[in-house]
């Protein structure tokens, strides 16, 4: 019996860190860097971008802005917006994510930029995890979408 109850504690112990790895409940601190280093240099505005769109899309970029939402289940994607325009960012290779907590937090970011037409179901998707559900039903479709694949986000100030 004592084994069992040892194996049964063991089984839990497991799940429990499987559990754990679908979520993102970690705190960013200043200059805390998720997935690559970012390079050097000066980076341009996440708003500066989202108003020439056209003249940053396919190239690799490096950016400063805020986090205007995130992902709620896992941190898997992060919005950024200059108040009128948003700009969705994902990760490269699902390689990494960010805190859940990164709302409002002044990051830089590096990669591929481009405007892309989502679909439906994605847009629904994206919409369901903010927490958006009303918004998510409207979607009837494809939605066009600033997006950034990045392969590094540096949050640049100290948690609030």
């Amino acid at each position: 019996m004592k084994h069992l109850s040892t194996a049964a504690v063991a089984a839990l112990l497991v799940l429990a860190s499987a559990c754990s790895s679908t979520r993102n409940d970690a705190v960013a601190s200043s200059g805390e860097v998720y997935g690559k280093a970012l390079p050097s240099g000066k980076p341009i505005t996440a708003a500066s971008l989202m108003s020439s769109p056209a003249k940053y899309d396919g190239q690799r970029v490096l950016l400063e802005g805020v986090v205007s939402s995130v992902c709620k289940v896992k941190g898997c994607w992060m919005v950024m917006s200059d108040g009128e325009r948003k700009m969705r960012v994902t990760f490269e290779n699902y390689g990494f994510f960010v805190p859940l907590d990164c709302e409002g937090r002044p990051v830089r970011v590096e990669g591929a930029f481009a405007v892309k037409e989502i679909s439906v179901a994605d847009a629904k998707h994206y919409l369901e995890d903010a927490g958006k559900h009303d918004e998510a039903a409207k979607i009837t479709e494809p939605v066009k979408e600033l997006t950034l694949v990045a392969s590094g986000v540096e949050f640049t100030d100290a948690k609030k």
